[in-house]
């Protein structure tokens, strides 16, 4: 009998655990700008200059094709 693979799940081209882990890690970072600098719209501008830097990494990477 030989043992089959089950094939991973992907979001945004990566294995689930890694997506998880950079949405966790942006609003982790997000949250404490916001704390530090007590102010909302440097959380938002932050957490979005965040974002903007994760999609752009991701079209970086390799795609599974």
């Amino acid at each position: 009998m030989t043992l089959m693979r089950s094939p991973t799940i992907r979001v945004a081209g990566l294995e689930c655990g890694t997506a998880v882990l950079a949405s966790s890690t942006c609003l982790l970072f997000g949250t404490g700008i916001a704390v530090l600098s007590r102010s909302v719209t440097t959380a938002v501008l932050a957490t979005g200059c965040m974002i903007v830097g994760l999609a752009l990494t991701l079209n970086i990477l390799p795609h599974d094709r």
